[in-house]
């Protein structure tokens, strides 16, 4: 009997690890930094304080730098900034353990991001100095760091006092919708929202010690909502294929690190699922962990390009372990709208996530959405032309073109220029197809 029950443990152990990570037991949710109060920033400005003081920002800021030529540039880049702010979060919960990341949704005020409520004085802060550019407004405001030297925290917006137009959430809408493998997500994702919002910011943004900046961390976070996103849309939780830190990419990868913010030989596969081994945190706009850890990983046999979770809903925030009570730590039950997660779009707001696709699907004919929009599923018909039929009384204005990478920027990340290039016309092709149709964008 006890040699029959030894087998059976050992079976259990044996099939618990073929099944991957556990589940995580609770999760915290990451609200949208526009939803925070004026007391949750004063408690981020507080914890930001005390890390500063302890010199773990200036330790963050060195280690992305020494990482820089890394982690750009190939498909390492979601999984190690995924890893990077996940532990910012955790050194932060030493000084609180009601912390979280805010992400910070910069399509929400694209059309004039410097007036994006976010970066007032109550949050992010606003530009630098007009003389020195040191940050004097928001939770950092005054701050000094020491990397690589010892200078007061930078901001100096891209035009002077303003910055220019962002990406637009039917750009992000579209390049979560119609990429199908996640270095072309990747690729799409660092050549538009990624740069447009380091170098709209400038200043410390616009350095390899970028994460001094605590909009580095809130930016970061919403890049990873969008790839979770993504991995919900295609149920792709382990694709990571194209080229990795080191070579061809594999979930066995170590994700670079630097002694100065080590990860103890983290893999790739150990952060690509949210709610699953130490990554116990979800989004408050987006789905929750699935049931079940996906079929395909490394200890399934590595299939790096699959990763579909068959045996649990993983298009719905039901399975969510959290609720976004209105506090900052997010700890309990969501009770949004858990059918409009669902809806494929680069925005987090999910009123307006049903009035762009339905926009969508009732202005563009059907090869420009089986092209650009082919989430909201196949259709026929015609694209409808502005001057096609009377302007609807609430028409917008039309959607800007989004901006391009500096050269400095694309060669400060070795970027292959014409790669970029292809990328932003792709862009501004998705724009102009909108603009020339009858589509009211919601935003």
């Amino acid at each position: 009997m006890k040699f029959s029950l030894s087998l059976a443990l050992v079976a259990l152990a044996a099939v618990g690890s073929a099944q991957g990570p556990q589940r995580c037991s609770g999760m915290r949710v990451r609200r949208n930094a526009a939803s925070l109060s004026p007391q949750d920033w004063q408690s981020i400005a507080n914890v930001l304080r005390q890390m500063n003081d302890d010199g773990a920002i200036s330790r963050f800021g060195a280690s992305h730098d020494r990482l820089f030529s890394r982690v750009h540039g190939n498909t390492c880049f979601f999984p190690f900034h995924r890893r990077y702010v996940l532990e910012f979060e955790n050194i932060a919960r030493r000084y609180d353990p009601n912390f979280t990341v805010p992400y910070w949704d910069a399509t929400e005020s694209f059309r004039n991001p410097a007036a994006d409520p976010v970066l007032s004085n109550n949050g992010l802060g606003g530009n630098g100095g007009s003389n020195d550019r040191c940050l004097g407004s928001g939770i950092q405001s005054n701050m000094q760091v020491t990397y690589p030297n010892n200078h007061c925290l930078r901001r100096s917006f891209n035009q002077g006092d303003s910055i220019g137009a962002w990406y637009a959430p039917e750009i992000i809408s579209s390049y979560i919708q119609s990429d199908t493998s996640l270095s072309t997500f990747r690729e799409n994702i660092e050549y538009s929202i990624h740069g447009a919002v380091h170098l709209g910011l400038g200043g410390e943004m616009d350095t390899g010690y970028a994460a001094q900046d605590f909009s580095f961390m809130a930016h970061h976070a919403n890049l990873d909502r969008l790839w979770w996103d993504w991995q919900n849309s295609h149920n792709s939780f382990l694709m990571y294929d194209g080229t990795g830190s080191n070579g061809p990419a594999s979930l066995s990868d170590l994700i670079p690190e630097d002694s100065s913010v080590p990860f103890n030989g983290a893999t790739v596969e150990s952060v690509m699922v949210l709610g699953y081994g130490n990554v116990c945190y979800t989004y408050d706009s987006s789905a929750g962990a699935p049931q079940s850890y996906p079929s395909g990983g490394s200890n399934n046999g590595g299939n790096n390009n699959g990763g579909n979770n068959n045996g649990g809903n993983n298009n719905s925030a039901n399975n969510a372990n959290g609720n976004n009570n209105g506090n900052n730590n997010g700890n309990g039950n969501n009770n949004g709208n858990n059918n409009n997660r669902s809806v494929t779009s680069g925005s987090s707001n999910l009123a307006s996530r049903v009035l762009e696709n339905q926009g969508i699907q009732n202005s563009l004919g059907s090869d420009v959405i089986n092209r650009f929009f082919p989430g909201l599923g196949r259709r026929s018909g015609a694209l409808k032309r502005r001057g096609s039929q009377a302007q609807p009384s609430n028409c917008g204005e039309p959607i800007p073109f989004p901006p391009r990478l500096t050269p400095e920027w694309i060669h400060m990340h070795g970027y292959d220029p014409e790669r970029v290039e292809c990328a932003h016309k792709n862009a501004c092709e998705i724009v102009e197809t909108l603009n020339n149709s009858t589509y009211t964008s919601p935003y």
